[in-house]
């Protein structure tokens, strides 16, 4: 799972698998989508924050939690949905306020409804975090050598991982073009000195498609390390295992969460 502070923790995309007319209602109506999901995450953000605020020990990192922020928080599947529905609401007020569509205020309602729904959901569960987060990786970086690789394309992803295997959110993908008798050598974007304090290591996943990218790497990268194609090309490794997940769940009052 990622972090709260991760880049793209919601994408367009996520929002057009609850609603389909997403992207048509966006050109017709020239509403900027990115700007949508800004505005919920940090206007959920600042719940979030408060809230952690005034739970008190109930926060086992109640101490730092102002000079932690929200770094610690991971991006739960109830946090997600909360996330996405608050989004498509503030998309669809928009829509409504340019055109007056029963239609969109009937989406509006909707998703309104859904956001509240899945809040609730989301205390319920309770807010998950963890002890050493370790940050989505920026894009990794990807140069083209001479090796005995034929033509074929590559696509790759990289992830922080700590000493006791876990393992942060992929970075966004690096796709090159390989011709004949060439090879490949990725780092990470951030080096030795902008790693994380947690990374003991990162891991490297590729492939020759967009999907299904594998680990190539058997035991963590070091740190400021760069990894070089082998000579036998990409392995079939294990897959990714999806981000951090939570160490920790802090369940919100009701009392706390009204105000």
């Amino acid at each position: 799972m990622a972090l709260f502070t991760d880049t793209n923790i919601v994408t367009e995309s996520d929002l057009v698998t609850y609603e389909s007319s997403l992207d048509s209602v966006a050109t017709s109506q020239r509403i900027n989508v990115q700007t949508k999901i800004e505005l919920a995450t940090s206007a959920i953000g600042d719940k979030l924050l408060l809230w952690l605020s005034n739970v008190g020990t109930s926060d086992p990192q109640w101490l730092n939690r102002r000079l932690l922020g929200l770094s610690t928080v991971v991006v739960t599947s109830p946090l997600h949905r909360w996330l996405c529905f608050d989004a498509l609401s503030r998309f669809f007020a928009e829509a409504y306020s340019l055109q007056l569509n029963t239609r969109f205020q009937a989406k509006l309602a909707e998703y309104q409804q859904e956001a509240k729904q899945a809040a609730n959901a989301y205390f319920l569960s309770g807010t998950g975090i963890v002890y050493n987060p370790l940050p989505r990786p920026s894009v990794p970086l990807v140069s083209i050598q001479t090796g005995t690789i034929p033509a074929q394309a590559m696509f790759i992803q990289t992830a922080w991982v700590d000493s006791l295997g876990e393992e942060s959110a992929l970075s966004p993908v690096n796709g090159v073009v390989l011709t004949d008798n060439s090879g490949a050598a990725a780092a990470m974007a951030e080096g030795a000195l902008k790693a994380p304090p947690g990374a003991a290591g990162w891991n490297i996943y590729a492939s020759s498609s967009q999907s299904g990218l594998t680990r190539q790497n058997s035991s963590p990268l070091a740190v400021g390390s760069t990894w070089e194609m082998p000579s036998s090309g990409l392995i079939q490794g294990p897959d990714p295992i999806g981000g951090q997940r939570p160490n920790f769940y802090i369940t919100l009052s009701r009392q706390i969460r009204r105000g």
